[in-house]
């Protein structure tokens, strides 16, 4: 009652709504980009990393511990438009890790993607993205199939299509996305190929976001999404795990001033599956972002969400996955960045009594050379506890590289 009449009475408030608090580590640095190549209104950018990568546990199993390390290479062009108004860009990739040992780990990943962006006016924009990968699974993700004897692929087509609009006073963020998923056979370590159909499908989603500035500082967030998911075969049983869903939140944007930004937003969540043998997924849905950086070069973050994920068993509705992140980034240098960050994942199995809770932590740095080589490092350490023993793994990571630009 004391939001509605707050509504009602509120005069025009001039916050911008949107949540464009940047942190240190994401922040521009324009004497640091590269210039890229230009061609007349576009400008191509090239980009070559090579790197090293260490493992502890490659196979992220707690029986078949092996560690070993993997040369990497990635070769990037991203060519985007130059335009006062309007934007188009396309970027195509290309990723290999060779492993030394275990030559079967060894992977090779690429993709491309497109982006546009019209502006109907300086306070709305239509946007459109399209993107087609050939990704690998992780082995640490608690999805894939842990008898592969290679990390198994699957194929990603995406497209999205957003209007945003933003006067200060009132913002409308509306999203309507088409993902489709297909994942390719494998062969096990016994030799026998195994296909994934079952796994295949569509997801249809569409979501709606509005605010509205109660004053300079505080603004009110409504939110709304709804999904659909298409399977392309029944599984095991014939069960149809088909289904649509949806969340609702409320909450609020509060940002005092240009250093502080915090986003906070509950409700429920819900999805309904076609077989009526399968449980319907449902319970609190929480969205959560805040950025805090009023100490000079530095930033505190945090996040938390509650959703539902897709479960790669053929007689699993899905999975309740609860995320909690936090960390710091501290610029030592204008072009040295240290991360250190820490995450806390809860994922539990609707219908089936199966847990797991999975901490990791990692530490990153960034360090700018010039505008057209740069390094990395990061080292990461995963820990996975889990009621069934085959998603139980611990293990350490190590990764360090360097990027040439033009």
């Amino acid at each position: 009652m004391l939001v509605t009449a707050s509504l009602l009475v509120a005069t025009p408030a001039h916050a911008q709504l949107t949540t464009d608090v940047i942190s240190v580590a994401d922040q521009p640095r324009p004497e640091w980009e590269p210039l890229g190549i230009r061609m007349g209104p576009w400008v191509a950018l090239p980009s070559i990393e090579l790197g090293a990568v260490g493992a502890t546990n490659v196979r992220a199993s707690e029986t078949d511990r092996k560690a070993d390390i993997a040369a990497t290479a990635t070769a990037d062009l991203l060519v985007k438009s130059d335009w006062g108004r309007h934007a188009l860009s396309g970027q195509a990739y290309a990723r290999r890790s060779q492993y030394a040992s275990l030559s079967k780990e060894s992977r090779t990943e690429y993709g491309a993607k497109a982006i546009a962006r019209y502006d109907i006016s300086a306070t709305s924009h239509l946007g459109w993205a399209g993107s087609y990968d050939r990704l690998v699974e992780p082995r640490e993700e608690i999805n894939a199939p842990g008898d592969a004897r290679s990390p198994a692929l699957y194929d990603q087509l995406r497209g999205t299509l957003t209007y945003a609009r933003d006067n200060n006073l009132v913002q409308v963020e509306a999203r309507a996305l088409v993902d489709r998923r297909t994942y390719r056979s494998y062969t096990d370590f016994n030799g026998r190929r195994t296909r994934q159909g079952e796994r295949d499908f569509t997801r249809y989603q569409g979501s709606l976001r509005l605010g509205y500035a109660l004053s300079g500082s505080l603004s009110a967030i409504v939110a709304g999404s709804f999904n659909k998911r298409v399977f392309d075969q029944r599984s095991t049983g014939g069960i149809n795990r088909g289904s649509r869903g949806g969340t609702i939140e409320s909450g609020m944007l509060w940002r005092p001033n240009e250093h502080v930004s915090v986003e906070a937003r509950a409700g429920w969540l819900v999805q309904r599956f076609k077989d009526p043998r399968l449980n319907d997924a449902k319970g609190l849905s929480l969205n959560a972002r805040a950025i805090w950086n009023m100490i000079p070069r530095t930033s505190f973050r945090l996040e938390a969400a509650r959703r539902v994920s897709e479960s790669s068993a053929p007689t699993v509705e899905g999975q309740l996955v609860t995320t909690m992140k936090a960390g710091v980034d501290r610029e030592i240098l204008p072009n040295v960045i240290v991360t250190a960050e820490g995450a806390y994942d809860r994922i539990k199995y609707v219908g089936i009594p199966r847990k797991a809770i999975e901490y990791r932590a990692e530490l990153r740095a960034s360090y700018l050379l010039s505008r057209l080589t740069s390094m990395n490092f990061s080292i990461q350490q995963v820990k996975r506890s889990a009621t069934i023993r085959s998603d139980r793994f611990s293990g350490q990571r190590v990764l360090a590289g360097i990027k040439f630009s033009l």
